[in-house]
């Protein structure tokens, strides 16, 4: 009886050790699955936000545009720290939003988000409340300007460009998507004076599907293939429709310069005129040996 008893104890003993060492084990399992912030915004528990680890200066980015516009930021920033922002934000017309922008939500925004990035050093921040769109397009070209800072040079998106803007003629505007440095959609539109009467906000619009010129609306709805097609903003004029045409190519310029390959994609296209030239004189120097030896032939 006494063996039985003895086996009894120590396999109780050794059930009570598995025991402890299972509650122990779950325990610090638990601990660490404790969710962590995702982000440096303030009061996350981030002290110093995300180290930037780029280049000393100022760095200027648009963020990605939709239908109301873009923001664009200038960031400074010193031994990987945000030091400055400031924001501009523009309209569906490229126009700066002002003082007399009549959403008081959005002048606040456009006060406090500066600081935000500065105390999170970082582009990811709470958005302001009421303003989210705003704070999301500012978020969007803080991170490319840091982007910038680190040596990123190009960027996909869809990218907003003007033409030099006349308050009294109009200009062109331009949404270009870019992907892996290829043009693949590009819509246009042109601003024109709606009421010289009425504040800047109210004062111009696009020209629609009424307007009454069948080579303006011909262009507009061509030459953006002719854009997808050669790559580049650098394209034919359209005939019947030239100063829209030439508001269009500096629009899609514009827009290109913000994706930062409008450069690139100018020299490809080069490169491929220049080899249309070589074809071509190729081709003529050899109708000309051809023409020369018939004319040998002859005599």
């Amino acid at each position: 009886m006494r063996k039985i008893y003895s086996r009894k104890n120590k396999y109780l003993l050794l059930l009570i050790t598995l025991a402890l060492l299972a509650t122990f084990t779950l325990t610090a399992c638990n601990d660490g699955d404790q969710d962590e912030p995702k982000n440096g915004t303030p009061g996350d528990g981030e002290d110093e936000g995300e180290p930037t680890n780029g280049e000393d200066g100022m760095f200027s980015a648009a963020s990605e545009a939709d239908d109301r516009g873009y923001v664009y930021a200038e960031v400074t920033l010193e031994n990987d720290q945000i030091t400055d922002v400031e924001l501009t934000e523009f309209n569906d017309k490229g126009l700066a939003k002002g003082e007399d922008y009549g959403w008081e939500p959005w002048h606040e925004a456009m006060d406090e988000l500066p600081d935000r990035f500065v105390e999170a050093n970082s582009s990811e921040i709470e958005a302001y409340s009421e303003a989210t769109t705003t704070s999301n397009k500012a978020m969007g070209a803080v991170d490319k300007a840091i982007q910038k800072s680190e040596g990123q040079e190009t960027f996909d998106g869809t990218f907003m460009g003007t033409s030099e803007i006349d308050k009294d003629l109009g200009w062109g505007v331009a949404w270009v998507v870019v992907e892996d440095e290829e043009i693949t959609e590009v819509q246009l539109e042109e601003v024109t004076v709606a009421d010289e009467e009425e504040d800047e906000e109210d004062k111009y619009e696009f020209k629609d599907d009424d307007y009454d010129w069948e080579d303006w609306q011909e262009a507009r709805e061509t030459m953006p293939d002719w854009f997808e097609d050669e790559n580049t903003w650098d394209v034919d004029i359209y005939t019947g429709a030239t100063q829209s045409s030439e508001m269009w190519r500096e629009a899609v310029k514009d827009a290109l310069e913000k994706a930062g390959i409008a450069e690139d994609v100018e020299d490809d296209a080069d490169e491929d005129n220049d080899q249309e030239d070589d074809e071509e004189q190729q081709e003529e120097e050899g109708n000309n040996d051809e023409q020369d030896e018939n004319d040998d032939e002859e005599e």
